[in-house]
């Protein structure tokens, strides 16, 4: 997907082992901002897939046009309290969410649960966006409800871009490969693999690809999703 003056995007996703493709990846080019939100339900069940597909739609809509990932997580969290008051015991859905509000040289970034997110500097350097909510190996917090234990909900980022080629926003299948140690800390463990595979000199797609093709070979296969999002320059082409 190519939107002119601000980003082109690539993403993709696979099922791997599992019996449900659970993730989801909305975007739209809203009046205020390019909006992408990555969502992982929790589950392997079409409750997880369904509570994960609207919630990133509704949140890259109102993302798109209000500027405000943190305005598209409350919209997704009122559907979800909604659908899961009405759904039948055993059937609520829950899912993580990464959503990112994009503008000519700033993002707005929000999130809750363990999705990642990561920029990759003009020089190479790959810089952690994101915090994890918990570990990636418990029971994540989620677009409903936070721990107990957590601070502030959903989680936000602002943060100026000049000097980044591209994001990555992906599920947290992408890190399943890693060491349980790993990944007590897979924003951090990632960083070689990153600079590798999602160098600036790369093609999106390509990148895209490659982060796909390394998820399948993990230990404990998941339901993955990948989306490089590729900066452009005020000129129209890559930064």
């Amino acid at each position: 997907m190519y939107v002119p003056g601000i980003a082109r995007v690539h993403y993709d996703s696979i099922q791997n082992s599992r019996h449900t493709q659970a993730d989801y990846v909305a975007v739209l080019d809203g009046a205020w901002a390019l909006a992408v939100a990555v969502c992982d339900g929790a589950g392997d069940d079409c409750d997880a897939a369904d509570a994960a597909q609207i919630s990133a739609q509704i949140a890259a809509a109102v993302t798109g046009s209000t500027n405000s990932g943190v305005q598209g997580l409350h919209a997704a969290r009122t559907y979800l309290q909604q659908r899961n008051e009405d759904a039948p015991p055993g059937q609520e859905g829950i899912t993580t969410a990464v959503v990112a509000a994009i503008t000519p040289g700033f993002l707005d970034m929000a999130w809750v649960g363990d999705s990642p997110a990561w920029a990759v500097r003009l020089d190479g350097k790959v810089v952690p966006l994101t915090v994890p909510s918990c570990h990636p190996c418990g029971t994540p917090c989620n677009v409903e409800e936070k721990h107990e234990a957590e601070g502030r909900w959903p989680h936000r980022l602002l943060t100026d871009t000049g000097d980044y080629a591209r994001l990555i926003i992906a599920t947290d299948g992408l890190t399943a490969h890693l060491p349980l140690a790993g990944r007590a800390d897979h924003m951090n463990a990632m960083l070689d693999d990153l600079a590798r595979l999602a160098a600036p000199d790369l093609s999106g797609e390509y990148v895209a690809a490659s982060l796909l093709d390394m998820a399948r070979q993990s230990r404990d296969p998941d339901n993955t999703t990948v989306a490089v999002i590729d900066l452009l320059t005020h000129e129209g082409e890559p930064a």
